[in-house]
């Protein structure tokens, strides 16, 4: 077997930071919503996380040192 080099696609992500208002309300094993956006989560949301789109069903959460490792966040 041959391991190959492959450079990633460039995305654009569609997120929400979490802020002291918003409302983390449980709606099922890891599922939650905020706002009324239904997202997967498999930690603790914290203010200062993320809430992460990609697609309608692609909706989940993101600590925020994690976000900023793979983003640019200005």
């Amino acid at each position: 077997m041959k391991f190959n080099k492959y450079e990633s696609k460039p995305i654009v992500r569609m997120a929400h930071q979490v802020t002291a208002e918003d409302v983390v309300v449980s709606v099922g094993e890891a599922t939650s919503t905020i706002n009324g956006i239904t997202f997967k989560h498999y930690e603790p949301v914290l203010v200062g996380d993320w809430i992460v789109k990609l697609t309608v069903e692609d909706t989940y959460h993101c600590s925020d040192a994690v976000f900023r490792e793979r983003n640019i966040v200005e």
